[in-house]
């Protein structure tokens, strides 16, 4: 047989064939990297096109709205420190209107203003669906202060606002005073059995009076000395009555050997006295006494011409007026319309001081009418609250100035 000489091959052959299996080979590569961007393309292009401008009247971002920085080395934004970050919530979920600038404490509308930019805006993710983004508004000195003073004051502005509302629509108070006792025991205890806010004023000349104010006391009254002083006419106020020509270390002797007989005695009225308390001269012993002890004066007011108030206030001794003498029209008509009056009075002026003697009609009426204030919206007061009521009127009259 014939035999064929085999042809040789060229030497670089192979190494063509390679190099165009590598061109081919990164050709493809390429091609399904650029299909593989065209698909995204168009979801962010939209999505950029549909962003609100955000640039103010002179053509610049606000300071926190600012596009991030751009890492030089890898080609990556940046996210800046002032971006506040988002929180992701539930779809529906509405989305915080308002903006704060840290450095100006100033709101900025929504409408105006595009929300700072979140991580996935920076690195230009694509949003995923069915996720609403909540903007963190940044902390600033002047809403950590607000927070905290609304926090520490609601409790006391409501208690605040309940105590200003009892203190400018109080109750009316009714004191009620029972002098003339320590003379008939039998009288006095009925008195005593009276509800305790009925203050209980004894003459210091009566036999047992001492022993029964103790009693008083002891049953909760708030007790006074009944103390005798001249009258206009030719009545007699009883023994070591304060007399206008008495000179005035006699005045203050007499008073203060009845006032020791009455340990406790939160202060004294006049037993007639119509001439006495008009007579400034006798008076200013009277209210040096009371005001070295600390007591209440009471003008029983006997006369129009009473000057014991001005007396009481000129020298610092504190001083209560009465209002109604309840038992001066004689039968119950008389003092049930008395009682009417003390009422209209303490609702006209939110206190009334009304004084009482112990008869039996009196004292009767008054076991009633007494226990019922409280349904008719009154306070039954011992004589001191009355005091304290007034001294606080008086306080407030003067801040006024």
């Amino acid at each position: 047989m014939r035999q064929i000489p085999e042809l040789a091959k060229p030497e670089g052959l192979t190494k063509t064939h390679a190099f165009a299996a590598a061109l081919s080979l990164a050709l493809l590569v390429g091609a399904g990297v650029g299909l593989a961007a065209s698909h995204f393309l168009p979801a962010n292009a939209a999505r950029v096109a549909t962003m609100p401008d955000t640039r103010n009247e002179g053509g610049r971002l606000p300071p926190l709205l600012a596009r991030p920085a751009t890492n030089a080395r890898h080609g990556n934004p940046q996210i800046s420190s002032q971006v506040s970050p988002q929180i992701l919530g539930p779809v529906g979920a509405a989305p915080v209107a308002d903006y704060v600038l840290a450095e100006t404490s100033t709101r900025l509308p929504a409408s105006r203003y595009a929300a700072p930019r979140s991580v996935a805006d920076a690195l230009d993710l694509p949003l995923e669906e069915g996720i609403t983004r909540f903007h963190q508004q940044p902390v600033t000195v002047a809403a950590l202060a607000a927070k905290r003073v609304a926090r520490a004051t609601a409790p006391v502005e409501a208690q605040s606002g309940a105590n200003t509302a009892a203190i400018l629509a109080p109750r009316p108070q009714i004191a009620v005073v029972l002098d003339d006792l320590g003379l008939d025991e039998k009288s006095t205890r009925r008195a005593i059995a009276l509800p305790a806010a009925v203050t209980l004023s004894f003459l210091p000349y009566g036999r047992t009076a001492a022993g029964l104010a103790v009693e008083a006391r002891a049953r909760g009254h708030e007790i006074m000395a009944h103390i005798p002083m001249q009258p206009e006419g030719p009545q007699d106020p009883g023994p070591n009555a304060l007399r206008v020509d008495l000179p005035a270390d006699d005045i203050s002797a007499r008073l203060a050997t009845q006032l020791d007989r009455f340990p406790g005695a939160v202060g004294f009225n006049n037993h007639m006295g119509s001439r006495f308390t008009a007579d400034v001269r006798a008076l200013l012993p009277v209210m040096r006494e009371a005001r070295a002890r600390g007591l209440i004066f009471l003008d029983s007011r006997t006369t129009a011409n009473s000057l014991a108030d001005k007396v009481a206030k000129a020298s610092g001794t504190e001083t209560l007026t009465r209002d109604v003498f309840l038992d001066h029209a004689t039968g119950p008509d008389g003092l049930l319309s008395q009682l009417a009056e003390l009422e209209r009075i303490a609702r006209m002026s939110g206190g009334a001081i009304g004084i009482a003697h112990p008869h039996a009609l009196t004292l009767d009426v008054l076991d009633v009418w007494s226990r019922g204030l409280d349904a008719k919206g009154f306070d039954l007061v011992p004589i001191t609250i009355m005091a304290r009521g007034k001294r606080e009127q008086g306080l407030l009259a003067a801040s006024r100035f």
